[in-house]
């Protein structure tokens, strides 16, 4: 009786998304089986578009000065040193030398030799308030700096602060989020693909659409990679970002949570 009863469960959680969330592209060359096991973990990750979060308690490991961390430091000492002479090598610095500026409100800018300003990746996410406020995609409908990566951003940094992942967790946030912020600095300000305009629709849509794809390979080969981390991290991050996500970027979620149970490609 038991382990009919348990079947049972199994059988409502794996089914609880409805049909039209895995597409019929998200589940081809899977079995039934990897199909309900696919569900089954997006519903354990908070991914079917259900809310909400898990009350772990704060441990002592968490309380730890993020910003003292190696691997904090480590990243800036890189964005300071030898990714800051890629930019320069490839933009030019301006007639001032080292022209790596923090502004009132922390994000960081680099100027060119043109005295063009860049936004700057760092271990925050004043990234994004910089990109949306050169490129004000707001303005045109496009949400992704103001409503995804922004408060995704701020809701990591809120959840390290309670405790909630282990010390490779906290790794991987921090890679993964200077390794987002380095792809969208190399095609916008290194490679020149996300010119500023009257109207920036195109652009903002580009970048956009550019960042989901991007996404994945960032979530996946930054630190051990999410797939390698313990599954109370696994569950945290993605229902740090499950409630910001649009249905096209859940699909982009649901492809990493995919390729972590099965190996199978990102296209």
């Amino acid at each position: 009786m038991m382990k009919m009863l348990n079947f049972f469960l199994l059988f409502i959680v794996a089914f609880s998304l409805n049909a039209n969330d895995l597409s019929e592209d998200l589940t081809k060359s899977l079995s039934s089986s990897q199909v309900k096991a696919l569900k089954e973990r997006l519903k354990l990750f908070g991914l079917d578009k259900t809310q909400g979060e898990l009350n772990l308690s704060e441990s002592a490991e968490a309380k730890v000065n993020f910003s003292r961390e190696n691997v904090v430091q480590n990243l800036q000492n890189e964005l300071k040193t030898s990714y800051l002479e890629k930019a320069q090598k490839l933009l030019g610095d301006c007639s001032k030398g080292n022209c790596l500026n923090t502004s009132s409100s922390q994000e960081r800018i680099f100027i060119d030799q043109a005295g063009s300003e860049h936004c700057y990746p760092y271990t925050n996410c004043e990234y994004y308030r910089c990109m949306e406020r050169q490129y004000q995609c707001m303005d045109v409908g496009t949400e992704y700096f103001q409503n995804l990566a922004y408060p995704t951003c701020k809701a990591y940094k809120k959840n390290l602060s309670k405790g909630k992942f282990s010390a490779k967790g906290r790794e991987w946030i921090y890679t993964v989020m200077v390794c987002l912020q380095k792809g969208l600095f190399e095609e916008c300000s290194l490679r020149g693909n996300c010119p500023i305009s009257e109207n920036n629709q195109k652009t903002c849509e580009h970048i956009t659409e550019f960042t989901l794809k991007f996404h994945p390979g960032c979530y996946i080969n930054s630190g051990v990679g999410v797939c390698k981390l313990p599954l109370k991290d696994q569950i945290n991050i993605w229902k740090t970002v499950g409630p910001f996500l649009t249905d096209r970027e859940r699909i982009e979620a649901y492809k990493v949570v995919r390729y972590c149970l099965f190996k199978t490609p990102i296209e």
